[in-house]
């Protein structure tokens, strides 16, 4: 099984940020881009691709906070393709495309549309995955590898999504940003979870303010089950918002993070920032 997702931080007063992880016995990839807006505007973002009977879980922030019990009302514009809990939780239940909102209760104007793609189940296994790496390789090597294929992918013009990106300068290797991403995909592999955030609550922006690293701007890129950095940057690279993450010339520097264990074998992270 392999999982993507993605977060940028950009400001705002309602955030978004769609996170979960669905059984390992099936493959998924989400683009879950974090954005803001102000109260009575409106923001889009991809939920992804679910296979039919997956699950995700979405979470919506409310001026940097949890929602209070009943300030959103949660809403889907298909019930045969994916419903919603109150909670947020989606469960695909037929394929087709459907758009999960997230209103503020008190003020349905303001809102957040997730657009979502449900598949049915492939008719054909999934092939086995790639060996991981054998122990004693090192995660240090592979956060190399990764900076390094992610500087070639900045090297190139590319279109990511619907947005062209022109070659830009390459990242500068960050300890402190290297330090954030490795604690959490260790974090993740030993306590067995897929999520911007972490078990203990915290967001992206708080372990990577945590390090002292004095951003002006921060993004993440999260993935699990790749065996290879060329198989984890390859999956960002062909998901339009981990793309964009990467060949955001905005960003200078870059940590990342690699650890073995969990349901999915192997995470990664890849945080982003610039002072």
């Amino acid at each position: 099984m392999r999982q993507f997702k993605q977060m940028v931080l950009v400001g705002g007063l309602l955030t978004l940020a769609a996170c979960g992880a669905t059984p390992p016995a099936t493959t998924a990839t989400e683009a879950a881009p974090a954005l803001a807006t102000s109260t009575g505007l409106t923001a889009q973002a991809s939920a992804g691709t679910l296979t039919v009977g997956q699950t995700l879980q979405l979470n919506v922030t409310v001026g940097g906070r949890a929602p209070l019990p009943g300030e959103l009302t949660w809403t889907t514009s298909n019930a045969g393709i994916a419903t919603v809990s109150q909670s947020g939780l989606v469960t695909a239940r037929g394929a087709g495309n459907a758009t999960v909102r997230a209103a503020l209760t008190r003020s349905p104007s303001a809102f957040i549309d997730f657009t979502l793609t449900v598949t049915a189940p492939a008719t054909t296994p999934t092939p086995a995955p790639t060996p991981a790496p054998t122990p004693g390789t090192g995660s240090s090597a592979f956060a190399q590898r990764v900076l390094d294929l992610t500087n070639q992918a900045r090297a190139q013009a590319r279109t990511c999504g619907s947005t062209s990106f022109a070659a830009t300068t390459p990242l500068t290797y960050s300890a402190q940003l290297e330090q954030a991403a490795q604690a959490h995909a260790t974090d993740m592999a030993t306590l067995n979870y897929f999520s911007h955030t972490s078990q203990d609550g915290r967001t992206m922006a708080q372990r990577i303010t945590a390090t002292g690293y004095t951003w002006r701007t921060i993004g993440e890129n999260i993935a699990a089950g790749q065996p290879t950095p060329e198989s984890v940057v390859a999956g960002w690279l062909a998901s339009e918002g981990h793309c964009r993450n990467i060949m955001n010339p905005s960003f200078r520097e870059l940590g990342v993070g690699y650890a073995q264990g969990g349901a999915y074998g192997s995470y990664w992270v890849q945080d982003f920032g610039a002072r």
